[in-house]
Order: structure tokens, then C-alpha cells, then sequence
């Protein structure tokens, strides 16, 4: 049964998440924002949706080491899994002039997020202050975009798009209707998601944060395995990496801080210790992998990656 609440449930999560983010993502180059831009923002928060329900659950639930092993476990596993699969199959091309930025937004939240957990508690006071980096960063994605909404590759992305989704493309009215099942999915998804992923960790005898970074995040982090997949097989490189950087910042600064200000989290002892340095170690690597790569994530630089999140995974069950 605990299987049946599971699956069944990251399949409606997954399927949720994937009805929100294609009616966001549509809304969003119809309105000829740039695909970097709608990777970075609209995609990935749609895409960090299964994480920040997933964990809004777990703290209903009680259960708040699921939610930082949540966060930190899907953070590897974007770049990690969904990075490395992609470059495997399809070099991602990007500009470092472009993700620059991003990045080292990217490598501020991780160290917020070191500095607030060290002592082993997220405050609520601490989750405001990750939830207003959230606000801030979404913001100025938001007003960059406004100065380039005449690109071609933004239109070329919004042809795309429309082109995939048909009918439903031309109507407001339909993509407000996929937004609004999403929602309803990802909230009944994620309340199954996580009652199974307890009833795993109680089955197993093992710690649920360690069901949390292994197969909680793994399954979370499905839509951005294929939302980068879908991306790179297209040939637009940026969006793909857009939304996995994106994401990352958004899974610290969104999902942990609206979980921490409902009422603070308590984290495992091996967080600060062992798990927080793979992610940050996963963020500052993926500079290098891009200046040597000359603006390409080859695949060699993705089989790394696999690599590291195979290795992150092992040790995690091994010490847990």
C-alpha cells in the first residue's frame, strides 16, 4: 500500500507540476518574455512546485527533516542527475555572460541556506528572510525581461511552444484551466507523495531524511529531468539551464523559506556536516565545467556530474 500511496502520488505530483508549467510557460511567451529569462523564473518555479508541496506536506505531517533533505537532495540531483543526463544526451550550450549572474545567486543561497541550518533549526524569522530572496530574485528576473521581449529567439520559443500545445495555445482561458489542475494536482499528489515516503522510511527502518534525499528528491525532481531533456533535445540550451540554475535557487530560497516561516524546521546533524557541502560543492563546480567547456556542458562534463550524484546518493545511504 505504502508503494501504491507513493507512486501513485509523484505521478500526480509530476503530472500537476507538468500541466502548471506548460500553461505558465505559455502565458509567459505569449507575453514574449525570453526563454533564459522564462527558464530561470516561470519554469522553474513551476518545476519547484513538487518540492515546495512535497515539503509543506511533510511539515503538516510532522516531519520536517524530509523537507531539508527535500531541498538538498533535488538541488544535487538538477544538476547532478538532470545536468548530467542532458549533457549525455545533448551538449548544453549556454552563455557564462548570461548565467554569471544567476550562478553566483545561486552559490548566495546555498551559503544563506549553510549559515541558517548550522544550527541545526531554520527559524521562522530565518525562513522570512529566504522567502523575501525569493520575492527579490523573481522581481528582477520579472524587470530584466521587459528589456528584451522583442528577441528572435524569443520568438522562435513561443512558436514552439504554441505549436506544442495546440489548440489550448490560442486560449487564455485554456492555459488559466491548466494552472488552475495543476494546482489541484500537485496538492492531492503531494499529500499521497509523502505518506508514502514515510510509510518507506518507517518499512525500511531507516531516517526519513534520508528517504527525504534520495528518493523524495529524486522523484521531485522528475520535471526538471525532463523539462532539461525536453529543452536541450530542441537545441535551446539556455532555457534548459536556465531552469535548472533557477530552480536551485528557487528550492532554497522558496521552498525552505516558505516551509520554515509555517513554523521553523529542525535538521539532521549531518546536513551541516556532510550534505550542504555537495550541493555547494555541485553549485561552484558547474563555473569551471562552463569556462573550460568554452559556453558547453559537454558530455563528459555530464557523465562527471552523474558521477557525483551517483556517489552523493551512496554515501547518503551508506551513513544513513
Amino acid at each position: 500500500m505504502m508503494w501504491l500511496w507513493f507512486l501513485g502520488g509523484l505521478v500526480i505530483l509530476v503530472v500537476g507540476g507538468e500541466f502548471l508549467v506548460q500553461g505558465a510557460s505559455a502565458l509567459a511567451l505569449k507575453a514574449n518574455i525570453p526563454p533564459l529569462l522564462v527558464g530561470l523564473t516561470v519554469v522553474a518555479f513551476g518545476t519547484s512546485t513538487p518540492e515546495l508541496f512535497a515539503s509543506l506536506q511533510a511539515m503538516a505531517a510532522g516531519d520536517g527533516s524530509i523537507a531539508i533533505g527535500n531541498v538538498l537532495g533535488s538541488n544535487v540531483a538538477n544538476l547532478g542527475l538532470a545536468l548530467g543526463l542532458t549533457a549525455m544526451v545533448s551538449p548544453v550550450a549556454v552563455k557564462w555572460a548570461d548565467l554569471k549572474m544567476h550562478w553566483w545567486v545561486m552559490i548566495g543561497a546555498s551559503l544563506v541556506f549553510l549559515a541558517s541550518v548550522w544550527d541545526l533549526v531554520i527559524s521562522p524569522r530565518e525562513g522570512v528572510v529566504l522567502f523575501t530572496g525569493a520575492l527579490l530574485y523573481l522581481g528582477g528576473q520579472l524587470l530584466r525581461a521587459r528589456r528584451h521581449a522583442d528577441s528572435a529567439q524569443t520568438q522562435e520559443a513561443v512558436e514552439d511552444m504554441m505549436e506544442d500545445m495546440g489548440d489550448a495555445g490560442k486560449s487564455y482561458g485554456l492555459l488559466a484551466g491548466l494552472l488552475g489542475l495543476g494546482c489541484v494536482g500537485l496538492y492531492f499528489g503531494s499529500e499521497a507523495f509523502i505518506r508514502g515516503a514515510q510509510d518507506i522510511a518507517l518499512s525500511w527502518g531507516i531516517s526519513t531524511h534520508v528517504v527525504g534525499v534520495t528518493v523524495v528528491a529524486f522523484g521531485t525532481s522528475v520535471p526538471e529531468i525532463v523539462a532539461s531533456l525536453t529543452a536541450a533535445l530542441r537545441g535551446n540550451g539556455p532555457l534548459s539551464m536556465g531552469n535548472l540554475v533557477g530552480s536551485n535557487i528557487l528550492n532554497i530560497f522558496l521552498v525552505l523559506g516558505a516551509t520554515a516561516s509555517a513554523g521553523g524546521i529542525e535538521a539532521s546533524p549531518v546536513v551541516p556536516d556532510h550534505d550542504i557541502w555537495w550541493m555547494l560543492g555541485a553549485a561552484l563546480l558547474l563555473a569551471p565545467m562552463v569556462w573550460l567547456g568554452k559556453g558547453q556542458i559537454g558530455r563528459i562534463a555530464g557523465g562527471l556530474y552523474a558521477v557525483i550524484y551517483s556517489a552523493y546518493v551512496w554515501l547518503v545511504v551508506l551513513h544513513g
